[in-house]
């Protein structure tokens, strides 16, 4: 399949270093729990809605969340204006789903929510993103932490190889709630692995809302979805997903945690092929959002050509890939 059309929105306002309140035990246990899996030694946000009215410490919990929704509905608004007149008008009259996609499920007990409405926006469904799209025939939510892109893209590339959908739009959006973020980075891991973790480093978490038009009509990325790989043992990992394709110049892990074939990769000198970046390293991480960044970074180098798998871990030891042709 095509990805026809994209776009990504992340906040203007400042990254703000998190402080645990330490009467909040479990807030402090998982802030503790997190640094300690992932090897670093703080968290910052970066959070629609902050401001510098407020105390910094109390306000990245719980910024204003309405930014958050305008952004969602910019974000579709970008993605459509990047295509012509033409293919607008055919994404109205065509058969399209719409796929809606967050690593949370539920958010709003985590938000200062006075309206239903809003509160249903964030999650249930946009019904606002719906209309925009003159959806009539499929919608649905996913909710998969961080391999929910790779999921929902999954499932487009089914309904348009099956020819039951002519567009699908994906609207991903990935709220930073500071205990959800580093909740999922309690993971136990390896002494020796954590003794390698040597660098003073910050783990920096970027809300990001993003929209992703897919077709099979030809554009400038085709997108091919591979399947879930689960390794034994790290001998398996690089035959199984790292050496599978001879014709991949590019790979984009974008996982926090580094294994030890994924730090060996990375570790690449800057020439060798096959390339390898780390997409949270660049640019932050952002849940659910951040395999799509590789498309961020394919944009920044207009004009390259050749083919990049992007490798999206989970939690449990396996991983999710997907190639894109470029």
């Amino acid at each position: 399949m095509y990805l026809s059309s994209f776009s990504i929105i992340e906040p203007q306002e400042s990254v703000y270093l998190f402080y645990p309140g330490w009467l909040n035990v479990w807030e402090s246990h998982m802030y503790n729990r997190s640094l300690k899996s992932t090897g670093a030694h703080g968290w910052g946000f970066k959070r629609f809605g902050t401001t510098k009215d407020i105390y910094a410490r109390e306000m990245i919990r719980t910024p204003h969340y309405k930014k958050y929704i305008d952004a969602m509905d910019q974000v579709c608004d970008n993605a459509l204006q990047q295509m012509n007149a033409k293919a607008r008008m055919q994404l109205m009259k065509s058969r399209t789903a719409f796929i809606y996609v967050d690593s949370w499920g539920e958010s709003g007990p985590f938000e200062e929510i006075s309206s239903a409405l809003h509160t249903a926006m964030i999650d249930t469904l946009p019904k606002n993103l719906v209309k925009k799209f003159s959806i009539k025939d499929f919608t649905c939510k996913i909710r998969g932490e961080k391999q929910a892109l790779t999921q929902a893209m999954k499932v487009a590339q089914d309904y348009l190889d099956w020819d039951i959908f002519d567009f699908v739009v994906i609207c991903a959006a990935y709220r930073a709630v500071p205990v959800l973020a580093m909740s999922e980075e309690d993971i136990q891991t390896d002494k020796k692995t954590r003794a390698k973790e040597k660098d003073i480093r910050l783990n920096l978490c970027v809300e990001r809302v993003g929209c992703f038009i897919f077709s099979n009509r030809e554009s400038e990325l085709k997108v091919n979805c591979g399947h879930y790989v689960t390794p034994q043992n790290d001998a398996e990992l690089q035959r199984e997903l790292l050496v599978q394709d001879a014709d991949i110049n590019l790979f984009a892990y974008a996982g926090l945690r580094k294994s030890e074939p994924v730090r060996a990769l990375l570790a690449s000198k800057p020439g060798e092929d096959p390339r390898a970046i780390s997409l949270v390293d660049r640019y932050g991480a952002s849940g659910c959002l951040s395999p799509a960044l590789g498309w961020i970074y394919l944009e920044q180098r207009a004009g390259a050509h050749g083919n990049m798998r992007t490798i999206v871990p989970d939690n449990f030891g396996g991983y999710t890939w997907f190639d894109t042709a470029y």
